[in-house]
């Protein structure tokens, strides 16, 4: 069996008792309720923050499974909470889906160098959502899986 194969079937079975926690940042309220309407459809939990700062404060206490980031908001933009959650949580720190109406290639880049997972702009489309979300669980869960074994 592949790794790949063995992480969604470990995924499915944590589901059933313990689904992952999605972090949804954004300063834009009705879009939070979009993204935790569509979420948790999928059987994710959802937790929300409206700005970076929350974002930083609710990881550092109680890290989720990925966190869904918004580039442009106030006071602190995505970029720069990515690269904070990078230094402070390390080999903890999530996957992150950067999630942004912004498309050239300058904010791509500077989204990698801040550290994302992925990126995705608006309006996207709702299946590509799923499936990167449940394609980075599935990674960072092999992931996890692999480190217990060489322990």
């Amino acid at each position: 069996m592949s790794e790949s194969t063995q992480g969604v079937r470990m995924i499915n079975s944590v589901f059933d008792s313990n689904p992952p926690v999605i972090l949804v940042v954004d300063d834009d309220k009705p879009m939070r309720f979009v993204l935790r309407e569509a979420i948790e459809k999928e059987g994710y939990s959802v937790a929300e923050a409206s700005n970076g700062q929350q974002c930083l404060d609710i990881c550092q206490a109680q890290p989720p499974d990925m966190v869904l980031l918004d580039a442009i908001m106030p006071e602190m933009d995505g970029f720069t909470c990515c690269s904070q959650l990078q230094t402070l949580l390390g080999d903890r720190c999530p996957p992150i889906l950067m999630i942004t109406a912004l498309e050239d290639k300058q904010f791509r880049d500077r989204a990698i160098d801040a550290g994302v997972t992925g990126y995705l702009t608006k309006p996207f489309d709702w299946d590509v959502l799923r499936q990167r979300v449940h394609r980075l669980l599935a990674h960072k869960w092999v992931e996890m899986e692999l480190q217990i074994r060489e322990k």
